[in-house]
């Protein structure tokens, strides 16, 4: 998705070409959106972390057994961190199949697109991964702001 496209996702949720499982997923994410977005704001001002090489995992109630075992059913979970080492978590707790014809974890080799993170939305059926943003920081130059 471009900066364009991730500003609302509503406007997505009824795109075609999306299977209802992908709906379901952005709609997941919906639920803690702007949970998310503060939290990937305060942990690129603690770690100095580009927001490029942030990365989350969304873990829908139905499929929490997979990471923290049987337990009674929770919320949704958010785990935040540096791609690389979000990737490193996830092969080892959810290893791709053996001889799968692509690594579902390859995004997350790369830096997202400018002001973008990469999202990872898990549900009891399969994962969607997004590159969502816009993160604008604007700068002011004292100078040349108007005085009353």
């Amino acid at each position: 998705m471009d900066d364009e496209e991730t500003r609302d996702l509503d406007a997505h949720l009824d795109d075609p070409a999306l299977t209802s499982g992908q709906k379901r997923r952005l709609g997941i994410f919906q639920t803690v959106e702007s949970g998310v977005s503060t939290r990937i704001e305060a942990f690129c001002e603690e770690t100095g972390a580009a927001v490029t090489d942030v990365a989350v995992l969304i873990i829908a109630s139905s499929a929490q057994g997979v990471f923290f075992g049987p337990a009674e059913e929770r919320g949704t979970a958010v785990i935040l961190g540096e791609r690389r080492r979000l990737r490193g978590f996830l092969v080892s707790m959810l290893p791709p199949v053996p001889g799968a014809p692509f690594d579902p974890y390859a995004d997350l080799l790369e830096s997202a697109p400018d002001r973008c993170v990469r999202v990872l939305i898990l549900d009891d059926e399969s994962l969607t991964v997004l590159s969502y943003g816009s993160f604008i920081t604007v700068e002011l130059d004292p100078a040349r702001i108007a005085q009353a």
